[in-house]
């Protein structure tokens, strides 16, 4: 018997596995040390996306509803100041058509989500009521203070509606459509 193969033989299981654990944890390090992947850690539960640790990937090509991005905000004071880092899931793509209804946002004739009227200190709510442009596409943001209106537009190019599942999530039913120039990536949640 090779002699490198009767020392790892020798070895006790559990040092074995020590052994196999910590080549996976380096070859992690690597990884996350010389590619645009990363770690994201979110460690309170009221987040609007339940995880706790995730790989940051860079953006894909094409974005597809259901994807969760990771992206800076724009000033979105007094709530957040700009460079503030979300993550949310996207559930408009360029291309898709966008509805709101009152304070009910539809994509592609789904229903999203409702807005609400008041935020968690019972202040009253912004609102994103897109004024769509002369071709028909939805604006980046609206007056924060919009009033509930019908309206429809396309989401443009370069350009993510995006929302969260917890009921107070701030998302682009309150500050609007994010921007490619915003988006830092995608998250592949792992726990």
């Amino acid at each position: 018997m090779d002699p490198s193969r009767r020392r790892w033989a020798t070895l006790k299981r559990v040092d074995r596995v020590g052994v196999l654990v910590g080549l996976a944890g380096f070859a992690v390090a690597a990884l996350v040390l010389v590619s645009p992947v990363h770690l994201v850690f979110q460690g309170l539960p009221e987040h609007s996306i339940p995880f706790r640790v995730a790989l940051g990937l860079p953006p894909p090509a094409t974005w597809r509803p259901g994807m969760l991005v990771q992206f800076h905000v724009r000033n979105l004071r007094p709530y957040y100041p700009a460079g503030t880092v979300f993550t949310k899931i996207v559930a408009a793509v360029p291309g898709d058509r966008l509805r709101l209804e009152g304070r009910t946002f539809r994509v592609n004739g789904a229903v999203i989500g409702t807005a609400r009227t008041t935020d968690s200190k019972g202040r009253p709510a912004w609102l994103y009521v897109p004024e769509p442009g002369p071709d028909g596409s939805c604006p980046v943001t609206s007056p924060r203070t919009g009033a509930a209106a019908t309206v429809e537009c396309t989401i443009p190019p370069g350009r993510l509606f995006v929302f969260g599942v917890h009921e107070r999530s701030f998302d682009s039913r309150y500050f609007g459509i994010v921007t490619a120039a915003e988006v830092i990536g995608r998250v592949l949640p792992l726990l």
